[in-house]
C-alpha cells in the first residue's frame, strides 16, 4: 500500500485572487500584477498600460467609465454569487470597449441601449423626438414610430440615432443619462 503524504499544505486561494484569475482568463489582453500591502495581497488589472481595476482585501475598485457604482464589497458575492459577480465585471469591462469573453469562450458584446419614446434628446430636451435612423428615402408607416429616414446621400459619421425635432444626430451611448467616471487617485 502506498503512504499518501498527510503534511498540511495551505492551498486556499483569496476571494481577490480568485476573481483577479479568472478575470485575467477571460481578458486576454489583461496583466494582473500583485502588490503586497499591511492589509495582504492587492491585485491590479492592466490593459494597454491604463490601471482598470484594482483587487483587495475590502472588494474591487474600477477605474473604468461604468453605470455601476466604483467600489463593489465582498459582502456582495454571498448575495449574488462568485461567478455572477465575475460575470458583471466584465460585462462593465465590455462596455467600457475591452474585448472579454464570456465561459464559452464567445465574445461579451456591448448591450444595445433601447431607445423608448420616453428617452430625451441632449440637445433640445423633448421626449420622443428621438428615432433610429434608417438609411434611405422612405419608411413604411408601421416602422414611423422607431425609425427616421435619412438618404444615403447625407454624411453621419456613423451616427445612429437622430432627433426629428432639432435636427441633431448621434450614438445611443450620449443618450445615457449618468455615467459615473473613474476618479483619478
Amino acid at each position: 500500500m502506498d503512504e499518501v503524504d498527510q503534511s498540511p499544505v495551505d492551498q486556499t486561494v483569496s476571494t481577490q485572487e480568485l476573481v483577479a484569475r479568472e478575470i485575467n482568463e477571460r481578458f486576454p489582453v489583461s496583466t494582473v500584477l500583485v502588490r503586497e500591502s499591511k492589509a495582504g495581497q492587492i491585485f491590479e488589472i492592466h490593459a494597454e498600460s491604463k490601471l482598470l481595476l484594482v483587487l483587495d482585501k475590502k472588494g474591487a475598485r474600477y477605474f473604468i467609465p461604468s453605470r455601476r457604482k466604483r467600489n463593489i464589497t465582498w459582502e456582495k458575492v454571498t448575495s449574488v454569487g462568485l461567478s455572477r459577480l465575475i460575470d458583471s465585471i466584465l460585462r462593465d469591462l465590455a462596455e467600457a470597449d475591452y474585448e472579454v469573453f464570456s465561459i464559452y469562450h464567445k465574445q461579451l458584446l456591448k448591450r444595445p441601449i433601447h431607445i423608448s419614446r420616453y428617452m430625451r434628446c441632449p440637445e433640445c430636451k423633448e421626449s420622443g423626438s428621438v428615432k433610429i435612423i434608417f438609411r434611405g428615402d422612405s419608411l413604411l408607416n408601421e416602422n414611423s414610430e422607431l425609425y427616421t429616414p435619412v438618404p444615403r446621400s447625407i454624411e453621419l459619421n456613423g451616427a445612429k440615432i437622430k432627433c426629428t425635432l432639432c435636427g441633431w444626430v448621434g450614438f445611443r451611448g450620449q443618450l445615457l443619462k449618468k455615467i459615473r467616471t473613474p476618479r483619478i487617485s
